[in-house]
């Protein structure tokens, strides 16, 4: 989902269009994350094995809701917030992945996606927790949706396996020429740069966690607090500029 930069309290405002929101308040709280872009060259392939690797992000909201715990990250969602994990570094051309276990549960939404300064391109993975066996893709273009719908895909292979059962890679990638996602290394989607078509060209820093979709309007449900907290995880997450 589309980010505002603004930083408001727990309480997410949402703009809803069709079947997933055109424009809400997914992974927005920006607090101490600056909008400057820092560009890099320097590859980076962080282990969430070790102790340190959550010092390598920048906890950008609810800091109690991101913790290492058996090898992984975690990202916990509860009444009173999710969490938003930024990587400090951006950008022109390269690719992001991540090994994520998506948490499961109506109006749960996990996060993985690439974004700009305001007002934002945005290429988006995200998992819809009453829909454990498929991930969404989507993309912003100055803030807006251009493609009506998320494009919705299983994991590859002739069994569809489910997204909350088990960790699985995904990946975003962003060349001169085209925006793709990957899943387990899989092709799943490509948005090629066509002449006079609107298209993401500045989706630069990456940005994960969880949050709340409740009030998107029937898209990710609503939230059973009773069954919580929920969690989502990710082992591992790879950086790659293409300079």
């Amino acid at each position: 989902m589309h980010y505002s930069i603004s930083a408001f309290a727990c309480v997410l405002c949402f703009t809803i269009t069709g079947a997933a929101p055109a424009s809400t308040g997914s992974l927005n709280i920006r607090q101490g994350v600056s909008s400057a872009q820092t560009f890099t060259c320097q590859s980076s392939f962080i282990d969430f094995s070790d102790p340190a690797a959550l010092s390598n992000f920048v906890v950008d909201w609810c800091p109690q809701n991101t913790y290492q715990e058996n090898g992984s990250l975690v990202w916990r969602l509860t009444s009173e917030c999710g969490t938003t994990i930024v990587y400090p570094w951006d950008f022109h051309y390269g690719r992001i992945e991540g090994r994520i276990r998506m948490a499961p549960g109506s109006g749960v939404v996990t996060s993985l996606l690439l974004a700009g300064p305001a007002p934002s391109d945005e290429l988006d993975w995200e998992w819809v927790g009453k829909d454990t066996w498929t991930a969404q893709s989507m993309y912003f273009v100055k803030g807006q949706r251009v493609d009506p719908n998320a494009q919705y895909f299983h994991t590859p292979g002739n069994t569809a396996q489910e997204m909350s059962a088990g960790f699985h890679n995904y990946a975003i990638e962003i060349t001169k020429n085209s925006i793709n996602w990957y899943i387990d290394n899989w092709l799943t989607r490509t948005l090629p740069k066509l002449d006079n078509v609107p298209f993401p060209s500045d989706a630069s820093r990456a940005r994960m966690g969880i949050w709340d979709g409740t009030q998107t309007s029937g898209w990710a449900g609503a939230v059973d607090w009773s069954q919580g907290p929920f969690t989502a995880e990710m082992q591992w997450f790879n950086f790659t500029p293409y300079c």
